[in-house]
């Protein structure tokens, strides 16, 4: 299997390394080939972010089979966003493996939930701005 990180922080102060560990050691866990990684410092509600759409270009080019993200918010923090990045992914036959919720959209279940759980990303990002 032929799988590519994704990681995301939304400012510099935040550390992208403890990602990168955790997706290394699953990685290794389940055995995959990681042929590439795509990291960026850009808020989730963004919807430029370089590394983001050359990974949806790279996907189109087959060059992997899967993506690996450490949390679903870190593909997106608005649910269209997050629903049109699977669905990007999904047209090009690429699946995506979410570490911390577990979900894995090769998965008929997986797809699901991941669409269920892209709702409380939205819903957090709300609440975390009424708060300030």
């Amino acid at each position: 299997m032929r799988v590519v990180k994704y990681q995301r922080v939304s400012t510099s102060r935040q550390e992208i390394e403890n990602q990168t560990n955790a997706l290394d050691k699953q990685i290794e866990l389940l055995g995959w080939t990681c042929v590439g990684e795509y990291k960026e410092v850009v808020s989730g509600v963004k919807d430029k972010r370089p590394q983001l759409e050359q990974m949806l270009k790279d996907a189109m080019m087959k060059k992997f089979d899967r993506v690996i993200v450490f949390s679903l918010d870190r593909l997106g923090r608005k649910i269209v966003s997050i629903v049109n990045t699977i669905h990007a992914l999904e047209e090009s036959g690429v699946s995506v493996f979410i570490l911390k919720e577990a979900v894995d959209t090769s998965t008929s279940q997986g797809a699901i939930f991941a669409n269920f759980i892209s709702i409380f990303c939205e819903l957090e990002r709300t609440l975390m701005l009424s708060r300030q």
